[in-house]
Protein backbone atom coordinates (compact mmCIF):
# COMPACT_ATOMS: atom_id res chain seq x y z
CA UNK A 1 0.00 0.00 0.00
CA UNK A 2 2.92 2.35 0.85
CA UNK A 3 4.18 1.66 -2.43
CA UNK A 4 1.25 2.73 -4.16
CA UNK A 5 1.11 5.86 -2.19
CA UNK A 6 4.39 7.00 -2.61
CA UNK A 7 4.69 6.38 -6.39
CA UNK A 8 1.89 8.74 -6.50
CA UNK A 9 4.29 11.37 -4.55
CA UNK A 10 7.09 11.00 -6.47
CA UNK A 11 5.19 11.30 -9.83
CA UNK A 12 3.70 14.37 -8.39
CA UNK A 13 0.65 13.43 -8.68
CA UNK A 14 -0.19 13.72 -4.80
CA UNK A 15 2.32 16.29 -3.40
CA UNK A 16 1.23 15.58 0.04
CA UNK A 17 -0.74 12.31 1.60
CA UNK A 18 -1.73 10.77 4.86
CA UNK A 19 -3.72 7.05 5.33
CA UNK A 20 -4.75 5.66 8.51
CA UNK A 21 -6.51 2.38 9.06
CA UNK A 22 -8.10 1.60 12.55
CA UNK A 23 -9.43 -1.02 14.44
CA UNK A 24 -11.24 -1.96 17.62
CA UNK A 25 -11.00 1.79 18.71
CA UNK A 26 -7.25 1.86 17.47
CA UNK A 27 -4.66 3.20 14.92
CA UNK A 28 -3.14 -0.05 13.33
CA UNK A 29 -1.05 2.11 10.72
CA UNK A 30 -0.48 5.63 10.01
CA UNK A 31 1.44 6.88 7.76
CA UNK A 32 2.68 10.50 6.01
CA UNK A 33 4.42 10.95 2.20
CA UNK A 34 5.93 13.53 0.77
CA UNK A 35 5.22 17.30 2.28
CA UNK A 36 2.90 15.64 4.74
CA UNK A 37 4.39 15.25 8.17
CA UNK A 38 2.21 12.82 10.80
CA UNK A 39 1.01 16.96 12.88
CA UNK A 40 -0.01 18.18 9.45
CA UNK A 41 -4.09 18.03 8.44
CA UNK A 42 -5.53 17.62 5.05
CA UNK A 43 -8.64 19.07 3.50
CA UNK A 44 -11.06 16.44 3.61
CA UNK A 45 -13.62 17.86 0.97
CA UNK A 46 -16.94 16.18 0.44
CA UNK A 47 -15.66 13.84 3.23
CA UNK A 48 -16.74 16.50 5.37
CA UNK A 49 -20.67 15.93 4.82
CA UNK A 50 -21.02 12.19 7.17
CA UNK A 51 -19.38 14.11 10.14
CA UNK A 52 -21.78 16.91 9.82
CA UNK A 53 -24.71 14.81 9.33
CA UNK A 54 -23.69 12.44 12.61
CA UNK A 55 -24.98 15.90 14.21
CA UNK A 56 -28.85 15.53 12.45
CA UNK A 57 -28.44 11.87 13.14
CA UNK A 58 -28.51 12.59 17.21
CA UNK A 59 -30.88 15.32 16.36
CA UNK A 60 -33.29 12.58 15.01
CA UNK A 61 -32.61 10.18 17.96
CA UNK A 62 -33.53 13.16 20.46
CA UNK A 63 -36.97 13.69 18.73
CA UNK A 64 -36.08 16.71 17.52
CA UNK A 65 -37.00 16.53 13.90
CA UNK A 66 -37.92 13.13 12.02
CA UNK A 67 -36.87 12.36 8.88
CA UNK A 68 -40.30 13.89 7.43
CA UNK A 69 -39.95 16.74 8.73
CA UNK A 70 -40.20 19.36 6.05
CA UNK A 71 -37.33 21.81 6.23
CA UNK A 72 -40.03 24.74 6.14
CA UNK A 73 -41.36 23.53 9.58
CA UNK A 74 -37.89 24.43 11.13
CA UNK A 75 -36.92 27.24 8.47
CA UNK A 76 -40.53 29.24 7.76
CA UNK A 77 -39.04 31.42 5.38
CA UNK A 78 -37.54 28.47 2.89
CA UNK A 79 -41.04 27.64 2.14
CA UNK A 80 -40.63 30.47 -1.18
CA UNK A 81 -41.12 29.06 -4.49
CA UNK A 82 -42.49 25.47 -4.08
CA UNK A 83 -39.36 24.10 -1.70
CA UNK A 84 -42.41 23.52 1.10
CA UNK A 85 -42.65 20.01 -0.13
CA UNK A 86 -38.58 19.56 0.75
CA UNK A 87 -38.22 16.97 3.51
CA UNK A 88 -34.96 16.35 6.09
CA UNK A 89 -34.79 13.03 4.52
CA UNK A 90 -34.74 14.81 0.80
CA UNK A 91 -31.54 16.75 2.14
CA UNK A 92 -30.10 13.97 3.51
CA UNK A 93 -30.22 12.01 0.16
CA UNK A 94 -29.30 14.42 -2.22
CA UNK A 95 -32.66 14.42 -3.82
CA UNK A 96 -33.81 17.52 -2.82
CA UNK A 97 -34.30 19.37 -6.23
CA UNK A 98 -31.30 22.18 -5.16
CA UNK A 99 -27.91 21.02 -7.25
CA UNK A 100 -26.86 24.00 -8.19
CA UNK A 101 -28.34 26.47 -5.50
CA UNK A 102 -25.37 29.05 -4.86
CA UNK A 103 -24.45 31.17 -2.20
CA UNK A 104 -22.41 34.57 -3.40
CA UNK A 105 -19.36 35.02 -1.72
CA UNK A 106 -20.38 38.30 -0.07
CA UNK A 107 -23.33 36.03 1.61
CA UNK A 108 -21.64 33.36 2.87
CA UNK A 109 -19.79 34.83 5.96
CA UNK A 110 -23.03 36.91 7.46
CA UNK A 111 -26.20 33.95 8.47
CA UNK A 112 -28.57 36.82 7.86
CA UNK A 113 -27.74 37.14 4.57
CA UNK A 114 -26.59 33.51 3.64
CA UNK A 115 -30.08 32.36 4.99
CA UNK A 116 -31.72 35.34 2.93
CA UNK A 117 -29.81 34.11 -0.47
CA UNK A 118 -30.67 30.27 0.11
CA UNK A 119 -34.95 31.35 1.05
CA UNK A 120 -34.54 32.48 -2.84
CA UNK A 121 -33.56 29.28 -4.11
CA UNK A 122 -35.72 27.58 -6.83
CA UNK A 123 -36.53 23.98 -7.32
CA UNK A 124 -34.72 22.52 -10.78
CA UNK A 125 -36.74 18.93 -10.61
CA UNK A 126 -39.43 17.49 -7.98
CA UNK A 127 -37.91 16.62 -4.64
CA UNK A 128 -37.73 12.91 -4.10
CA UNK A 129 -38.13 12.19 -8.14
CA UNK A 130 -34.29 11.61 -9.05
CA UNK A 131 -30.19 11.53 -7.53
CA UNK A 132 -28.23 14.33 -8.39
CA UNK A 133 -25.56 14.62 -5.73
CA UNK A 134 -25.67 18.47 -4.08
CA UNK A 135 -21.75 19.25 -4.37
CA UNK A 136 -22.71 22.36 -1.54
CA UNK A 137 -26.34 23.37 -0.92
CA UNK A 138 -27.54 20.64 0.80
CA UNK A 139 -25.28 20.82 3.73
CA UNK A 140 -25.67 24.59 3.99
CA UNK A 141 -29.41 23.35 4.50
CA UNK A 142 -27.98 21.14 7.07
CA UNK A 143 -26.08 24.05 8.76
CA UNK A 144 -28.70 25.87 9.09
CA UNK A 145 -31.35 23.51 10.64
CA UNK A 146 -28.59 22.19 13.11
CA UNK A 147 -28.18 26.05 14.22
CA UNK A 148 -32.10 26.54 14.75
CA UNK A 149 -32.67 23.22 16.29
CA UNK A 150 -29.85 23.15 18.78
CA UNK A 151 -29.57 27.30 19.28
CA UNK A 152 -25.74 26.78 18.19
CA UNK A 153 -24.01 28.13 15.63
CA UNK A 154 -23.30 24.84 13.45
CA UNK A 155 -19.49 24.48 14.31
CA UNK A 156 -19.94 24.86 17.78
CA UNK A 157 -23.07 22.19 17.75
CA UNK A 158 -20.17 19.85 15.54
CA UNK A 159 -17.52 20.18 18.40
CA UNK A 160 -19.73 19.61 21.60
CA UNK A 161 -21.43 17.27 20.51
CA UNK A 162 -19.30 14.96 18.33
CA UNK A 163 -15.51 16.25 17.91
CA UNK A 164 -14.49 16.91 21.78
CA UNK A 165 -17.06 13.62 23.17
CA UNK A 166 -14.55 11.73 20.67
CA UNK A 167 -11.44 13.93 21.49
CA UNK A 168 -11.12 14.38 18.21
CA UNK A 169 -9.21 17.68 18.77
CA UNK A 170 -7.38 17.78 15.13
CA UNK A 171 -11.08 17.74 13.40
CA UNK A 172 -12.24 20.63 12.74
CA UNK A 173 -14.54 22.43 10.40
CA UNK A 174 -14.20 26.08 10.63
CA UNK A 175 -9.86 26.18 11.07
CA UNK A 176 -9.38 30.14 13.30
CA UNK A 177 -6.86 31.93 10.89
CA UNK A 178 -4.14 31.89 13.72
CA UNK A 179 -4.26 27.73 13.72
CA UNK A 180 -4.12 27.17 10.23
CA UNK A 181 -0.05 26.86 10.11
CA UNK A 182 -1.01 23.24 9.90
CA UNK A 183 -2.62 22.71 7.01
CA UNK A 184 -1.50 21.54 3.73
CA UNK A 185 -2.26 23.51 0.63
CA UNK A 186 -4.30 21.54 -2.38
CA UNK A 187 -2.74 21.61 -5.91
CA UNK A 188 -4.00 20.74 -9.05
CA UNK A 189 -2.23 18.03 -11.30
CA UNK A 190 -2.37 16.34 -14.30
CA UNK A 191 -4.30 16.66 -17.18
CA UNK A 192 -8.04 16.29 -18.33
CA UNK A 193 -8.54 12.64 -20.18
CA UNK A 194 -11.14 14.59 -22.13
CA UNK A 195 -11.60 12.01 -24.39
CA UNK A 196 -12.12 9.03 -21.89
CA UNK A 197 -14.80 11.74 -19.63
CA UNK A 198 -17.00 11.87 -22.91
CA UNK A 199 -17.22 8.32 -23.46
CA UNK A 200 -18.06 7.69 -20.05
CA UNK A 201 -20.60 10.45 -19.87
CA UNK A 202 -22.01 10.47 -23.03
CA UNK A 203 -21.66 13.85 -24.08
CA UNK A 204 -19.03 16.37 -24.94
CA UNK A 205 -16.85 17.73 -22.01
CA UNK A 206 -15.39 21.18 -21.89
CA UNK A 207 -11.65 21.29 -20.33
CA UNK A 208 -12.22 25.09 -19.35
CA UNK A 209 -15.55 24.60 -17.72
CA UNK A 210 -13.97 21.72 -15.88
CA UNK A 211 -10.90 23.97 -14.76
CA UNK A 212 -13.24 26.95 -13.69
CA UNK A 213 -15.13 24.12 -11.20
CA UNK A 214 -12.13 22.34 -9.98
CA UNK A 215 -10.66 25.91 -8.83
CA UNK A 216 -13.66 26.58 -7.28
CA UNK A 217 -13.25 23.50 -5.14
CA UNK A 218 -9.75 24.05 -4.92
CA UNK A 219 -10.69 27.38 -3.10
CA UNK A 220 -12.33 25.56 -0.25
CA UNK A 221 -9.32 24.18 0.87
CA UNK A 222 -6.64 27.38 0.11
CA UNK A 223 -8.59 30.32 0.90
CA UNK A 224 -8.35 31.09 4.37
CA UNK A 225 -11.46 33.35 4.93
CA UNK A 226 -13.36 30.29 3.84
CA UNK A 227 -11.39 27.67 5.83
CA UNK A 228 -11.87 30.00 8.80
CA UNK A 229 -16.16 29.97 7.59
CA UNK A 230 -16.21 26.44 7.92
CA UNK A 231 -18.22 24.78 4.90
CA UNK A 232 -20.32 22.54 6.06
CA UNK A 233 -20.17 19.91 3.16
CA UNK A 234 -16.95 20.68 1.58
CA UNK A 235 -13.64 21.63 4.23
CA UNK A 236 -13.35 20.03 7.65
CA UNK A 237 -9.53 19.70 8.24
CA UNK A 238 -8.05 16.93 9.97
CA UNK A 239 -5.21 14.22 9.55
CA UNK A 240 -5.69 10.47 8.40
CA UNK A 241 -5.88 9.01 11.60
CA UNK A 242 -8.56 11.09 13.13
CA UNK A 243 -11.32 10.72 10.51
CA UNK A 244 -10.28 7.00 10.69
CA UNK A 245 -10.79 6.86 14.44
CA UNK A 246 -14.86 8.92 13.76
CA UNK A 247 -15.56 5.85 11.27
CA UNK A 248 -14.70 3.54 14.41
CA UNK A 249 -17.18 5.07 16.47
CA UNK A 250 -20.36 4.87 13.55
CA UNK A 251 -19.02 1.07 14.03
CA UNK A 252 -19.07 0.77 17.77
CA UNK A 253 -20.98 3.75 19.45
CA UNK A 254 -18.92 3.13 22.42
CA UNK A 255 -19.20 6.59 23.22
CA UNK A 256 -22.93 6.21 22.93
CA UNK A 257 -23.60 9.52 21.16
CA UNK A 258 -26.17 8.10 18.69
CA UNK A 259 -28.99 6.46 19.15
CA UNK A 260 -28.77 3.17 17.94
CA UNK A 261 -31.34 2.55 15.76
CA UNK A 262 -30.63 5.37 13.60
CA UNK A 263 -26.65 4.98 13.35
CA UNK A 264 -27.72 1.91 12.27
CA UNK A 265 -30.28 3.05 9.44
CA UNK A 266 -27.37 6.18 8.61
CA UNK A 267 -24.35 3.04 8.17
CA UNK A 268 -26.90 0.56 6.78
CA UNK A 269 -30.23 1.86 5.41
CA UNK A 270 -29.81 2.48 1.91
CA UNK A 271 -32.63 4.44 0.74
CA UNK A 272 -31.48 5.96 -2.20
CA UNK A 273 -30.96 3.57 -4.88
CA UNK A 274 -31.66 6.30 -8.10
CA UNK A 275 -28.67 5.91 -10.26
CA UNK A 276 -25.77 7.50 -9.38
CA UNK A 277 -25.42 8.74 -13.16
CA UNK A 278 -28.56 8.90 -15.04
CA UNK A 279 -27.03 6.99 -17.89
CA UNK A 280 -26.12 3.92 -15.90
CA UNK A 281 -28.99 2.32 -14.28
CA UNK A 282 -26.83 -0.28 -13.22
CA UNK A 283 -24.85 1.41 -10.85
CA UNK A 284 -27.56 2.77 -8.00
CA UNK A 285 -26.56 5.76 -5.60
CA UNK A 286 -26.94 3.42 -2.52
CA UNK A 287 -27.03 6.40 -0.18
CA UNK A 288 -28.81 6.36 3.34
CA UNK A 289 -29.09 9.19 5.28
CA UNK A 290 -25.50 10.64 4.90
CA UNK A 291 -23.33 8.13 3.69
CA UNK A 292 -22.75 5.83 0.86
CA UNK A 293 -22.98 1.61 1.28
CA UNK A 294 -20.68 -0.39 -0.97
CA UNK A 295 -24.11 -2.41 -1.62
CA UNK A 296 -23.98 -5.50 -3.82
CA UNK A 297 -20.78 -7.63 -4.42
CA UNK A 298 -20.96 -8.12 -7.87
CA UNK A 299 -18.67 -5.75 -9.38
CA UNK A 300 -19.48 -2.75 -12.22
CA UNK A 301 -17.01 -1.78 -14.23
CA UNK A 302 -16.71 0.73 -17.69
CA UNK A 303 -14.23 0.27 -20.61
CA UNK A 304 -12.81 3.34 -21.45
CA UNK A 305 -10.33 4.52 -24.35
CA UNK A 306 -6.78 4.89 -23.78
CA UNK A 307 -6.91 2.70 -20.30
CA UNK A 308 -5.39 -0.76 -20.10
CA UNK A 309 -7.98 -1.53 -17.27
CA UNK A 310 -11.68 -0.73 -16.92
CA UNK A 311 -12.99 1.85 -14.39
CA UNK A 312 -14.38 -0.05 -11.61
CA UNK A 313 -17.53 1.74 -9.92
CA UNK A 314 -18.01 -0.24 -6.82
CA UNK A 315 -16.24 2.06 -4.11
CA UNK A 316 -13.37 1.43 -1.32
CA UNK A 317 -11.26 -0.96 -3.39
CA UNK A 318 -14.15 -3.55 -4.56
CA UNK A 319 -12.53 -6.13 -1.45
CA UNK A 320 -15.00 -4.83 1.14
CA UNK A 321 -18.17 -6.07 1.90
CA UNK A 322 -21.58 -5.35 0.87
CA UNK A 323 -22.33 -3.53 4.46
CA UNK A 324 -19.29 -1.02 3.65
CA UNK A 325 -20.03 2.48 4.60
CA UNK A 326 -18.24 6.23 3.88
CA UNK A 327 -18.00 8.88 1.55
CA UNK A 328 -15.43 9.96 -0.46
CA UNK A 329 -14.07 13.86 -1.03
CA UNK A 330 -12.85 15.95 -4.25
CA UNK A 331 -8.99 15.51 -5.18
CA UNK A 332 -8.89 11.69 -3.95
CA UNK A 333 -9.98 11.54 -0.63
CA UNK A 334 -11.62 8.55 0.51
CA UNK A 335 -13.04 7.13 4.34
CA UNK A 336 -15.14 4.32 4.80
CA UNK A 337 -15.62 1.14 7.82
CA UNK A 338 -16.53 -2.25 6.88
CA UNK A 339 -18.64 -3.82 9.41
CA UNK A 340 -17.47 -7.53 8.51
CA UNK A 341 -13.91 -7.02 9.36
CA UNK A 342 -13.75 -3.88 11.77
CA UNK A 343 -11.43 -2.05 9.91
CA UNK A 344 -12.05 1.83 9.10
CA UNK A 345 -9.65 3.63 6.21
CA UNK A 346 -8.78 7.38 5.62
CA UNK A 347 -6.84 8.13 2.32
CA UNK A 348 -6.00 12.30 2.13
CA UNK A 349 -4.16 14.13 -0.59
CA UNK A 350 -3.22 17.28 -1.52
CA UNK A 351 -2.83 16.92 -5.11
CA UNK A 352 -6.04 17.27 -7.28
CA UNK A 353 -5.29 14.89 -10.27
CA UNK A 354 -7.56 16.51 -13.25
CA UNK A 355 -7.33 12.33 -14.60
CA UNK A 356 -9.98 11.75 -12.44
CA UNK A 357 -10.19 8.00 -14.01
CA UNK A 358 -6.49 7.32 -13.30
CA UNK A 359 -7.17 8.59 -9.84
CA UNK A 360 -10.16 6.03 -9.18
CA UNK A 361 -7.93 3.24 -10.31
CA UNK A 362 -5.11 4.23 -7.82
CA UNK A 363 -7.56 4.76 -5.31
CA UNK A 364 -8.94 1.24 -5.96
CA UNK A 365 -5.30 0.06 -5.93
CA UNK A 366 -4.74 1.15 -2.60
CA UNK A 367 -7.44 0.65 -0.90
CA UNK A 368 -8.00 -3.23 -2.36
CA UNK A 369 -5.28 -3.96 -0.37
CA UNK A 370 -6.43 -2.61 3.19
CA UNK A 371 -8.44 -5.86 4.10
CA UNK A 372 -4.90 -7.83 3.84
CA UNK A 373 -3.80 -5.84 7.40
CA UNK A 374 -6.05 -8.86 9.25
Amino acid sequence: MCDHVQKAVDDGIWPAAQFAVARHGEILAFESFGEAGDGDRLCLFSTTKPIVASVMWQLLGEGLVTLDTKVAEVWPEFVAHGKDVITLEHVLLHTCGLTNGAIDAASLPDRQARTAAMAQWRLEWEPGTRYEYHGFSAHWVLAELIQRLTGQDYRDALRARVLDPLGLDRLELGVPKERQGDLQRVVATGEYPLGALEALLGRPVDAAVLEAGDTAIRAVANDPELIALGVPGANAFSDAAGVALFYQELLHNTSGLWRPDVLADATGGIRNTWPADPSRSDAPANRSIGLVIAGADDSVSVELPSYDAPLELRPYGGRTSARAFGHSGAGGQSTWADPETGLSFCLLTSGMDRDVVRDHQRHTAIESLVPDLV
